[in-house]
């Protein structure tokens, strides 16, 4: 609760749209938020406005901004497609040192669960060649896995794949880096799946070479159907990752239990509403994925629509971790022609309508 207030008082100092927002609220949360008092309890934070992603375009990154330009290591422009007539959107971030070296530390966490000292990975996200980039960010975690030469034990090694996911490359990269795990979008896992090759290396190696043992699934949902052909063909355990990149890259991430995904607690608020009225959805039900960022400090955003639907799992995690779990992300809200909202569910790579599912 802290580290929520000190991000509260923080945008309503440096962040000119925060800052005008607040003006809004009563009195008394006005000084609360001053003296680092408020929310009292996480109730409070629903008398917060949400941060749209339309404010995010065009320049109005900049009245979210936080820090001198020159604190800014690395900008991220987003282009997405519009819901309704195809028009594209365009989002901008920034992100400082200190909040991609956070990141960087969810990352080698996280990857300690699947990959082991000595392991090679191989990563087919983007970003590998732009210091700052996903991929890169997270090469340079793996390096913390592992003591090194210093202590007798080698490092975790991150080696960057073609984005592409051609499967006549992709048996290429297996034979040259002989990778023990795999990161990689869903849909660049289902392109692959269809190649014998790639199953063939994959899931039995070739000479000393004993194939993949873990896949990590990040940047997009997982189908339980992709999952389960994964395991089938290529004889390995594949973990869920969720991340956006306004969550700095990093969100939730699955343990040995496949039992939810732990959340990134230290660095992110999290809250489930349901779309239509806003209000905090129970415990084991779904609904739009609320995000604060806690530690963010070039441009934090307070409780900011993903537009992905999920819920918060009810119970402890079998592995024993204290971290809230959250569930397989079932799709995302798109808007349709008469205002009203429906999920789109993920399948087969691409997004389908469920009608049944609308909101409005």
């Amino acid at each position: 609760m802290d580290a929520l207030r000190r991000t509260l008082r923080l945008v309503m100092e440096r962040s000119p749209l925060y800052r005008e927002r607040f003006a809004t609220l009563p009195a008394f949360v006005r000084e609360g938020l001053r003296r680092g008092l408020w929310p009292r309890v996480a109730e409070d934070l629903t008398l917060i406005p949400f941060t749209d992603p339309a404010e995010l375009a065009g320049e109005g990154w900049r009245r979210l901004l936080c820090v001198s330009q020159d604190k800014v290591a690395r900008m991220v422009t987003l282009h997405t497609s519009g819901t309704t007539g195809g028009r594209s959107a365009v989002k901008r971030l920034a992100f400082s040192e200190d909040d991609l070296a956070r990141t960087g530390e969810f990352f080698a966490v996280g990857m300690g669960v699947l990959a082991r000292p000595g392991d090679t990975v191989l990563i087919l996200l983007p970003g590998a060649e732009r210091p700052g980039g996903v991929a890169d960010v997270l090469i340079r975690a793996l390096a913390r896995l592992g003591g090194g030469p210093a202590q007798g034990e080698p490092v975790c090694r991150g080696v960057a794949g073609e984005p592409r996911a051609d499967p006549a490359g992709f048996s290429a990269e297996l034979r040259r880096w002989r990778p023990a795990c795999l990161v990689a979008a869903p849909s660049q896992i289902r392109r692959l799946l269809d190649s014998a090759e790639v199953s063939r290396l994959a899931g039995y190696g070739e000479g000393s070479y004993t194939g993949l043992r873990a896949v990590l699934a990040s940047s997009e949902p997982l189908p339980p159907d992709l999952r389960d052909a994964v395991t089938f063909a290529w004889r390995c355990e594949v973990f869920d990752h969720y991340g956006l990149t306004e969550s700095a890259y990093g969100g939730g991430v699955e343990c040995v239990a496949h039992d939810g995904l732990h959340w990134r607690e230290a660095d992110l608020w999290l809250e489930i509403v349901d779309p239509a009225s806003g209000c905090p959805m129970p415990e084991g039900e779904c609904g739009e994925i609320v995000i604060t960022t806690l530690t963010r400090e070039a441009l934090p955003l307070v409780r900011y629509r993903t537009g992905d639907v999920a819920a918060v799992l009810p119970g402890p995690c079998r592995c024993g971790s204290p971290l809230r779990r959250l569930g397989r992300v079932v799709g995302r809200l798109v808007s349709d022609e008469n205002g009203g909202r429906r999920v789109a569910t993920p399948e087969k790579g691409n997004a389908h309508e469920r009608d049944a599912d609308a909101y409005s």
